[in-house]
């Protein structure tokens, strides 16, 4: 079962094809890299799929989904996300309290209601440990962010 497939993708700026003719299957349960020089669009393409970025040319599929051109909050719903070089912590909160920061607002719609979420509910705190164990930080869990390397 392929459960993303990429056709025809291209995005460009003006003048400038930052990716073109991308086409690709990834199977349900296979992890895929993407290699590429300086200046060969793996970032662009990661944008087109992540919804950062709306392709200007191609389709791309999740599942049995057309998800061309959605919003990068409703994609992300669906399961498919990105992370960005920079990180986004807390430096004067402990490693939990991150975990917990960042389980309120994915779980929640509307940028007022993400301000309000209870950073230790039942469910962030659920969420923050099973985060911890899978990355397998939880030895840090009381440590202050800004404390890592």
């Amino acid at each position: 079962m392929t459960i993303l497939s990429v056709r025809d993708l291209e995005k460009t700026f003006g003048s400038i094809v930052a990716a073109r003719d991308i086409t690709l299957d990834v199977p349900a349960e296979q992890t895929v890299g993407i290699i590429g020089a300086n200046g060969a669009g793996k970032t662009t393409f990661i944008n087109m799929i992540t919804g950062h970025l709306k392709p200007s040319k191609g389709t791309i599929r999740l599942e049995d989904r057309d998800i061309t051109g959605w919003p990068s909050r409703a994609i992300t719903r669906l399961g498919i996300s990105r992370s960005f070089q920079m990180a986004q912590i807390f430096p004067s909160l402990t490693v939990f309290e991150n975990m917990c920061a960042a389980a309120a607002a994915s779980g929640l719609d509307g940028a007022l209601m993400r301000v309000l979420a209870p950073l230790r509910s039942p469910a962030t705190i659920e969420q923050a440990n099973a985060a911890l164990e899978r990355f397998h930080i939880a030895p840090y869990r009381g440590t202050l962010a800004s404390a890592l390397p």
